[in-house]
């Protein structure tokens, strides 16, 4: 019985990890910079390398309205503490020219932003709009993040499902000692 107990104690500390992280799904983002907004989601998975894997939206800022539609780092072999999203650019396959970084912080049944971190706007379009004093690095102003869908976890789901079997199988074996 001691045996059960600690395996029952194992499987329950290993789905809490996954069960005290945000929940994994799409969050609306709305972010507004000096010099433009964004209106969009992306795709949040915190066990994840990168955990942002897609993003879906439109940035509007001084020179144009454009579709952000790539997050950057997937395509890297090192974890960055940041995330930039950016442009399909048709004109130079697999680049862009416009984007934005974030800096996510997990609250752990929410996500902010670290407002100390990267989160500033660039647009590299227009060479006579982009300079120190407007689309280069553009100050972020203000943001809000919500999840999107609230679809609860799987994890969250076993780890009641495990805790109600434990319970079970205790009352069982009590019953049988009785």
């Amino acid at each position: 019985m001691k045996k059960l107990h600690m395996l029952f104690a194992m499987v329950l500390y290993m789905l809490a990890q996954s069960a005290w992280a945000a929940p994994i799904g799409w969050y609306d983002l709305k972010a507004t910079w000096r010099d433009g907004a964004f209106d969009g989601q992306f795709y949040y998975d915190s066990s994840a390398p990168t955990p942002v894997t897609a993003v879906q939206g439109t940035l509007v800022d001084l020179v144009r309205t454009v579709a952000i539609d790539r997050v950057w780092n997937l395509g890297q072999d090192e974890p960055q503490p940041w995330i930039f999203l950016s442009n399909t650019n048709p004109a130079d396959p697999g680049g862009h020219d416009a984007g934005f970084y974030l800096t996510l912080i997990d609250l752990g049944t929410s996500l902010t932003l670290d407002l100390a971190g990267m989160n500033g706007l660039y647009d590299w379009s227009d060479w006579d709009a982009y300079n120190p004093g407007q689309l280069d690095d553009s100050p972020l102003v203000s943001f809000s993040i919500a999840q999107a869908n609230e679809v609860p976890e799987p994890a969250s789901a076993l780890l009641l499902l495990g805790g109600l079997a434990g319970l079970v199988a205790l009352r069982r074996q009590r019953a049988v000692n009785s």
